[in-house]
């Protein structure tokens, strides 16, 4: 199937054009004057890109971007955000809340054709990795750990876990598990970007399971980041009788009806130094064993080793 366009721009000219340019090139268009029904159509639609303008009625481009980005449902769409504005400030508001390129106008209708095919093919390359959240798996997480060990230098790994997340997927279900993994992969990456080093790593083992490969220096920057945001939006994703109480009942492991509190996050950091392991499954191990001890504190936590 060819793939979706979303199209959010209140100029009818501007509209006309790009949808008569890329069902040329046969993708689909879906198209809003407003950023209202932008957000809505993206919910509902779910395209496999949204050109986005800044300038709209209702809720302008950057509202747009930010709520696609706070959807578990929408928040790993790419998004070229369109506009007249050349400031550099502007483009660096776009990109703060998570716009993948961004394009001025007036434009060449062969450049944004050539943009949107790339950016989704990077778009795909990524998804192969994880269907869910489009980062690393297991394969490319043991590669850089060993690739770190044989470098020879200090290096941190910090392995994360969503506590109480089964009760919550077997209370609402596997969609709603799914949105939730996508946006603590939302906060993971925003993470890295704003508190981590430009060739950090970030992996999803599977599941509610992620890593970072960082250096040692920005575990707790990173840890502050992540947590202080993941603990944000998550009460969200509960209904608001349960929010406000704090806690929802589910089976425990010996089947027994009890209460569990809301999700929290376990963050465990192995500080790796020259010579300190041999093989990437002892510093896996390590981080693992970390873990456990931050699983035993009942609020979103890192414990260090």
């Amino acid at each position: 199937m060819s793939p979706k366009i979303l199209i959010a721009d209140d100029d009818q000219e501007i509209q006309e054009l790009l949808r008569f340019t890329f069902e040329a090139e046969r993708y689909q268009v879906v198209s809003a004057e407003d950023g209202e029904t932008a957000v809505r159509l993206a919910e509902n639609e779910r395209p496999d890109l949204i050109i986005l303008d800044v300038n709209m009625p209702k809720l302008s481009g950057y509202e747009v971007l930010e709520k696609v980005r706070e959807n578990g449902a929408t928040c790993l769409i790419p998004v070229i955000m369109l506009t007249s504005l050349s400031k550099m400030k502007d483009r660096i508001t776009g990109i703060k809340l998570g716009a993948d390129e961004y394009l001025n106008k007036p434009f060449e209708p062969f450049e944004i054709v050539a943009r949107v095919d790339g950016l989704l093919r990077r778009t795909r390359e990524s998804l192969a990795a994880n269907p869910l959240t489009g980062f690393p798996g297991n394969t490319s997480v043991e590669s850089e750990i060993k690739r770190r060990l044989d470098a020879n230098t200090p290096f941190a790994v910090i392995y994360t876990d969503i506590d109480n997340f089964k009760v919550f997927n077997d209370k609402y279900g596997f969609d709603r598990g799914d949105a939730v993994i996508r946006l603590v992969s939302v906060v993971m990456r925003g993470g890295v970007n704003e508190a981590g080093n430009k060739n950090d790593f970030l992996g999803h083992i599977g599941g509610d399971d992620f890593i970072i490969v960082t250096t040692p220096d920005k575990i707790d920057p990173l840890a502050t980041h992540i947590i202080g945001n993941f603990n944000s939006i998550i009460p969200a994703q509960y209904d608001e009788e349960i929010r406000k109480k704090g806690y929802l009942w589910g089976l425990n492991r010996q089947g027994h009806e009890v209460q569990f509190p809301l999700m929290t996050l376990s963050m465990a950091a192995a500080t790796v130094d020259p010579g300190k392991f041999r093989h990437y499954s002892q510093v896996v191990e390590k981080a693992k064993q970390l873990l456990e001890k931050a699983k035993m504190v009942r609020e979103s936590s890192i414990v260090k080793e």
